[in-house]
This record gives C-alpha cells, structure tokens and sequence, in this order.
C-alpha cells in the first residue's frame, strides 16, 4: 500500500545560550525497535543568536501507517566565530505517527543547563492526497447472463499482489439495459501509486438468494482514463473465458475530472478523529494445549507464543492513534472457550471478555493486553468451533452508535485465529457480521496464526461481493486478511487508512 510524502519542519523555543556559543543546530537520526541509532536522516541550518529559532531545513519522509517510525532529535550548540560544535542543548525522541495523532504538531520541553527549552516539530501533508478523481460510467446493451431481472451494478478494483483493492461499488439500478451509475470519487494518490497497473471494471447482476452472476469484465488504466470521454474510454465487456459479449455491449466514460477537496487520513486526525482498538484471540482447541511446546498458546518463559508475537507485532503502531495514547484502553476478546455463566456453569462463548469481567473488555494498555491473554489461556477451557461472527457484532455496535452520534471514533477489530468460520453456517454468520459493518466506521483486520493451517476460509471474507443473507451487498471494502508469518513485509494495517478516507467520502 502506497506510503505517504510528507516534510517535518523544526522550531525551537526559550532557548538561551553561552557566550561563547550562541548557535544552534538540530541533527536527526532514525532509530530502530531497541531505540538505538540507525543513520542520520536530516540536519538543520545553524541559527545564531535567536532565542526562538525556526529551520528551513526539512527531514522528508515517507510516512507508513503499519510501521514504527521514531527518531532522535539532537539539538547542538555551536560558536558563531568558528562555526564548531560546542556541546548539546539535550536531546527528545519522537514517533510520527504520534506527531500526526496530535494533529500534526508535538511540543517536546528538554531541560538543558540554562534553561528549559521546547521542540516543536511539525508535519506538513501536501494538498496533493486531498485530490479526487471524480469518475462516471454508463452501461449500453447490457442483458442478464441467465435471464434473471437486470438489476446492475458494477466494481472498480484494482488487483494488487496482496489483495484487490476495491475503489468503488456503484449502486444497483433494475430493469434497465442501459444504466446510467451516478459519480463518484477515487484518491488519486492511491491510482497513481499502482500507476499502470490495470484497473477492472467487473458487471454484476444482483440475483436474490444466490451469488450474483457475473456478467461481463473490462480493463483500463490511469494514463487511459486521463485521455477523458471518448472512444478511447468505452470498453466491449468481456466473458471471464475473455470472450467478447457483443460488439455493443459496453461501459462508457461519462464524466472524468479532478476535484481538490477531499477527506484523507490526515485531515481525520486533524478534526481529532481517534482510533478505538479492540483484539480478539482465537481460544478453540484446535490451537493446542497452552502447557504443549507444539500449541499456538504454548507459555514459555522467555519466548512469545505465535499469538503474542502476532499480537505484539500489529497493536503498537495503533496505540498512538488511540484517546490517551499514554495509557490507552484496548478491548480484549476472546472466543471459541468454554467460560463461567451466569450459574456458575461452564458454556461455550464465541466472545467474551479476556480480563474476566462479565462485559467490559478494556484494558490497560498492552501489558494489560499481554496479562489478560495470558491470564484466559491458562484459566479458561478450549472447545470448538471457530466463530468469530459474535466478536464482530460485539464491536460493530459500538461503530453504528458512532454513525448516529458523531463523536468522532473509528473502530478497528484485529482477529486471530488458526482457521478461520469452521462450518457453512459460522461462515453465513461471519459475511453476514461484515456486510452488516461495512457502512459503519469500522476495520477488520484478521490474523491467520500457525504456519501449517488452513486459512481459506479467513482469506476467502476478503471477496468484494460478500452478500448478507437478507440480501443486502457489502457496501464497502472493510476486511483485510494476512498471514501472521507475512506481518513483517505486509501492508495489512496500512488498509486502514484507505478504508478510512472512503468511509468518510462515503458518509461525510
């Protein structure tokens, strides 16, 4: 997924100085997990003589919502006669991601010997990822594949290496074959990253009760979607054997120009948007027996199970984004266990709460998020089967509270399993849970832990039409799937955002 451009400027304030040292310049340095210095990535200008210095000298980046980025600022002193390093003012540490929760400013105070000075680093987003292409297309001649009632829609994706990505889902118009699908805007930032990598064009028509068939496919790119309305934009649909329909039926361009004003990421964070995290953790026996050296859960003193380490790898570069990103509350699930009920008896529960509570799952922080997994795999019985339909209505209700009331949360549920809906009927419940979020301010993000196991399932939720069992179609792309062992190289976490930009295009 694509990373975002941005420049971070630096000020300083109240700093005072030595006779003999009346300048100041900042170095920066990259730093890595253990917070030790990897390379220096930018330096300042030397500024004599002001107490409230502000550097030209930019550090650009690219910024990666799924990684930790943090950096070391090294503030240094230096003699206006020689233009020689004299000493250090202090030094402040920093993460974007957390400059860019704050709204795109932090303010760091560093005790120096003379007085205490600020840091002020800021980030500037170039207008460039609030630009829209704002797109429109017609169908001509189009018929039911299977002479079913037309009722027509089409989906714009572009299939990237991990996943597809989808950019638009037109509404559905009946009984009509020449559809006339309303417009609708695509980030431009997110066509020129995959730049001339094709852009489908997929025809469905809706069949009750049924998967929806297939009616015809074409392909485009950027660069021939910028030539405009035309010829070279009306496109023959095509049978998935590639075989031409008819000569007449087509999808034409209607409209294309681009559009400076809308929603990002970034602006989100600015109108102080923040996170809501929640984890659910697959506790079913198929993962083993947590006191076994071959289970998923296995406890080991000194090395983390594939659940901790999957856990440890994807919540961090979350936590800056959440309320009090110092001490934040994370929800803690867990399904697929048999739990104490009410009476006192042993039930099973596809979703319950980690920390022992009888329906408040927050905890602090990720040691509290560490302490209560630990706490569950050790004290609750594993049972079967997979089901994490209930986890996903258990945060999506929160998520439709937030479409009516508007305090400005977006919630984020990341699952792991080992195999994901066990059965045809946890399956039916689990696309119908996601289709039923996919209008609500909501991501899910699923984990398949354990290398030997059969994720299919998990992985075949990311279909871009995923219907609900009353017959309502998936509104937008809110399900994104990864293996655990991909984590390191993957850009799972970084469809969160992009999900995030469409919701707001989507419902403003």
């Amino acid at each position: 997924m694509a990373a975002y451009g941005v420049e971070v400027t630096f000020a300083i304030r109240n700093a005072r100085f030595y006779a003999s040292a009346d300048g100041v310049r900042i170095r920066v340095f990259s730093l890595d997990k253990e917070m030790e210095i990897i390379e220096q990535v930018a330096e300042t200008e030397t500024v004599y003589g002001q107490s409230d210095s502000f550097f030209k000298e930019k550090l650009s980046l690219n910024f990666r919502f799924e990684k930790m980025q943090r950096f070391r600022a090294i503030i240094y002193v230096l003699n206006s006669s020689t233009n020689t390093v004299m000493g250090s003012m202090g030094t402040a540490d920093f993460d974007i991601s957390m400059m860019f929760a704050c709204g795109g400013r932090l303010s760091l105070p560093i005790t120096s010997s003379l007085s205490t000075i600020t840091l002020e680093i800021s980030g500037r987003i170039p207008e460039y990822y609030s630009q829209f292409l704002r797109l429109k297309f017609h169908g001509n001649h189009i018929h039911s594949p299977d002479g079913l009632p037309l009722q027509l829609y089409f989906i714009l994706s572009i299939p990237a290496e991990e996943r597809t990505l989808m950019l638009h889902k037109s509404e559905m118009l009946k009984d009509s074959k020449n559809p006339e699908w309303s417009d609708f805007r695509i980030p431009l930032f997110l066509l020129n990253y995959f730049n001339e990598s094709s852009i489908q064009i997929h025809v469905y028509n809706y069949t009750p009760n049924h998967d929806d068939s297939l009616v015809g496919h074409c392909t485009t790119t950027l660069t021939q979607l910028q030539q405009g309305v035309g010829h070279f934009n009306s496109y023959m649909l095509m049978e998935p054997s590639g075989k031409r329909i008819h000569e007449k039926t087509n999808v034409e361009l209607k409209e294309m120009k681009l559009e400076n004003d809308g929603p990002n990421f970034f602006k989100m964070l600015e109108n102080n948007v923040k996170l809501q995290l929640t984890t659910a953790i697959d506790l079913t026996a198929s993962n083993g027996n947590p006191v076994s050296s071959n289970s998923l859960h296995y406890i080991h003193p000194h090395q983390p199970s594939a659940y901790l380490e999957a856990l440890l790898q994807t919540t961090p570069p979350l936590l800056a984004y959440l309320p009090n990103p110092q001490n934040p509350f994370i929800g803690s699930l867990g399904f697929g266990a048999k739990v104490q009920g009410p009476g006192g008896a042993l039930q099973l529960s596809h979703c319950f709460c980690l920390n022992g509570a009888p329906t408040d799952p927050r905890v602090e922080g990720l040691a509290g998020l560490i302490s209560s997994y630990r706490q569950a795999t050790m004290g609750l019985q594993p049972f079967a089967p997979t089901d994490f339909s209930e986890v996903i209505y258990f945060v999506s209700k929160f998520a439709k509270a937030e479409t009516r009331r508007h305090v400005g949360l977006y919630f984020i549920l990341l699952i792991y399993s080992d195999g994901g809906p066990a059965n045809a009927l946890n399956m039916k419940r689990t696309i119908d849970a996601v289709v039923d979020a996919s209008a609500h301010p909501m991501s899910i993000v699923a984990v398949g832990v354990g290398q030997d196991r059969d994720h299919s399932p998990m992985r075949n939720l990311e279909k871009l039409t995923l219907k609900h069992s009353d017959g309502r179609l998936l509104v937008r792309q809110n399900y994104t799937f990864i293996e655990a062992a991909d984590l390191e190289t993957s850009d799972a976490l970084a469809m969160i955002p992009v999900q995030m930009t469409k919701w707001k295009e989507m419902f403003p």
